[in-house]
């Protein structure tokens, strides 16, 4: 039996229009080391909202439809920089500064921002990922095109001496998928390096490989650049059900210096979970709710990641490596979901669940850590406690007789219970 969980402690700011789940992101965009939550709409706006004010902190409009939005090094300057795609396939790239900082060209008086760099590139993207997809120490922008097309952008510096938005961005590679893709994640195998996945229909997932060979203007990927996975689609409902899939998912190795592998998870809309390694299916639940939204967050602080799903009627579910789950119901149907770290006070941030709704309402839950996933006995935690066995041996209690313990502690809580 799931145990079910009540967040209460929340914040709640405004916003308007309609979003796309990959544009609700949280990140340092103002390298302050402080994240920011960041979301665009597909009338055009970008709202970064900071700290626990009701309006927007910055704000961009006339931007065409958003459709995805990252925060990430993608110019490898060592900053981070505010990347958005629209529908029409304009990239943005913001230099958000930070409170304090005078204003330039990119950020008006009245706390408005324009993009500091703007590049036309194929139009329909619909999920983004900024990372280091080839293990070269530098990151690319991936891009999953509705048109089962997977493209990798690289930033090519300006010369030195000149500003950098003088650079621009080149395509260095693309595959075509045979279906369609529900995300694009980088997990880390047992051997350190960095793996490209985007997932495909039917809880099934495609291992895109670099072809050194390759260049920037080829219109045909070799078939070989693509490793398909099936492992999920002896367990699919439907075989053609959209799926998500996330890696990267810390499993706390203890020897750092060691290369350590990372557990990935792929959820699709007809609610089916699964925990993988290295191609084995860890564990696999099914829910009654469409899960549409998945992210990895440390929600007990011990160094492993868990896996956090949301449905499109606000249900949460919280799962470690071993399966445990606990619930939370959202309030209300959601539009979109992201989990992560916030900065809500001067105190840094801390772990939060992003839920925006139908209503032009975002709320920010805070308080969300966990002591443990997993159900807690109490028979067995109180037996860990050295003082408590002295005071059994006291009391002619005998540790190992359940029953008697079971009494013992029911008279410690409740007293004695008169029996009409």
């Amino acid at each position: 039996m799931w145990r079910t969980l009540a967040f209460v402690e929340h914040v709640e700011v405004e916003f308007s229009g309609n979003l796309i789940n990959q544009a609700l992101i949280l990140g340092d965009v103002d390298n302050d080391q402080k994240e920011e939550l960041i979301l665009g709409n597909i009338e055009g706006d970008l709202f970064i909202f900071k700290g626990d004010g009701p309006s927007a902190w910055r704000k961009g409009s006339d931007l065409g439809m958003i459709t995805c939005i990252r925060a990430g090094d993608f110019c490898n300057r060592g900053k981070n920089n505010l990347i958005c795609l629209t529908a029409e396939g304009w990239c943005y790239i913001f230099d958000i500064k930070p409170d304090g900082i005078p204003e330039d060209d990119e950020c008006d008086g009245d706390r408005s921002v324009k993009p500091a760099y703007t590049q036309h590139l194929p139009a329909n993207g619909k999920v983004m990922l900024i990372a280091d997809t080839d293990n070269d120490s530098q990151t690319e922008m991936v891009v999953g095109y509705s048109d089962r097309v997977v493209r990798i952008f690289r930033w090519v510096s300006a010369p030195e001496g000149e500003p950098y938005t003088s650079g621009r961005i080149i395509q260095l590679q693309q595959w075509q998928l045979a279906g369609q893709i529900g995300s694009i994640t980088v997990n880390h195998s047992q051997d350190g390096q960095c793996e490209l996945m985007a997932s495909q229909p039917g809880g099934t997932f495609v291992t895109l490989l670099h072809d050194q060979g390759s260049h920037s203007d080829s219109d045909e990927p070799k078939q070989q650049c693509l490793i398909y996975h099936p492992l999920g689609s002896s367990r699919a409902r439907n075989k053609d059900v959209s799926t998500i899939i996330i890696g990267g998912i810390s499993r706390d190795k203890k020897d750092k210096s060691e290369p350590s592998s990372t557990y990935y998870a792929l959820a699709t809309l007809d609610g089916t979970l699964s925990l993988v390694e290295s191609d084995k299916i860890l564990w696999s639940l099914q829910v009654d709710h469409q899960l549409f939204s998945m992210h990895k967050m440390d929600v007990t602080g011990n160094g492993k990641e868990e896996v956090v799903c949301c449905s499109w009627d606000g249900q949460i579910y919280i799962v470690n490596h071993s399966k445990e789950v606990v619930r939370y119901h959202f309030e209300e149907n959601v539009a979109g979901f992201t989990a992560g770290h916030y900065c809500l006070t001067s105190e840094g941030d801390v772990p939060c669940f992003i839920f925006a709704t139908f209503h032009n309402r975002i709320f920010i839950y805070y308080n969300i850590s966990l002591p443990q996933v997993e159900s807690i006995n109490l028979l067995q935690v109180i037996n860990k406690r050295e003082e408590m066995q002295h005071v059994l041996t006291k009391l002619n209690i005998d540790p190992q007789n359940k029953e008697s313990l079971r009494r013992f502690y029911q008279w410690c809580l409740y007293g004695w219970q008169n029996k009409s």
